[in-house]
C-alpha cells in the first residue's frame, strides 16, 4: 500500500496516525532512510515505546508522540510531506476534528494515504456504527481541502484512497 504514497525527493517528513504496532511507520523509516523523518502518533504510550525501540536500526529521525487524535495534533502547521491514516478513522469519536487537524499539519501538495475498514463483516471488524463508507470518508477529506484521488485496491475488508493537501 505504501507504494501508493508518492513522496518528494530530498528531505521528507511523514506522519503515521494511529501507528499501533508501527507496521507503516517502520516501513516508511526503511523506505526513507537518512532522508526521512517519521512521526508516529498513537494514544497508547507502551505501543509507541516498542515501535521506537524497533526503529533504532533505521537511519531516519523517528519521533513518537502520544496523542489523542480526536483533539489536537501536537506538531506545527504544514510540517508533513506525507501521512498514513491506516485503520484509524473507525476508532475516532471526532473524525471531523482529526481531518481538520490533519489538513493543518500537511504541507500544500503533501500526500495522504487513507486505509480503513469497509464494513463490520459480521463483527470480524469494528462495530458497524463506527465505520465510515468509502464515499463518506472521501467526502470528509474533500470538505477539509484535500483533493481526493480514486479508490485503490485494499483487499476484501478495507478501502483506500490518496489525497493531496491543498491548504496553505
Amino acid at each position: 500500500m505504501l507504494k501508493q504514497l508518492p513522496l518528494p525527493s530530498g528531505s521528507v517528513r511523514v506522519g503515521d496516525f494511529g501507528t499501533g504496532s508501527g507496521q507503516y511507520a517502520l516501513a516508511l523509516a526503511k523506505r526513507l532512510g537518512e532522508r526521512g523523518a517519521i512521526y508516529a502518533f498513537d494514544p497508547f504510550g507502551p505501543a509507541l515505546d516498542r515501535v521506537k525501540s524497533e526503529a533504532g536500526e533505521y537511519h531516519s529521525a523517528f519521533y513518537t508522540l502520544e496523542a489523542d487524535l480526536n483533539a489536537h495534533i501536537p506538531i506545527r502547521d504544514n510540517l508533513l510531506n506525507g501521512a498514513v491514516v491506516a485503520n484509524t478513522l473507525y476508532g475516532l469519536s471526532d473524525k471531523e476534528k482529526f481531518v481538520s487537524e490533519l489538513s493543518r499539519v500537511i504541507a500544500p501538495g503533501g500526500r495522504v494515504l487513507v486505509i480503513d475498514w469497509a464494513g463490520s463483516f459480521k463483527n470480524m471488524g469494528p462495530p458497524a456504527s463506527s465505520i465510515m463508507s468509502p464515499g463518506e470518508a472521501a467526502r470528509l477529506f474533500s470538505s477539509y481541502g484535500f483533493e481526493v484521488g480514486d479508490m485503490l485496491p485494499a483487499g476484501t475488508h478495507h478501502f483506500a484512497f490518496t489525497g493531496v493537501g491543498t491548504a496553505a
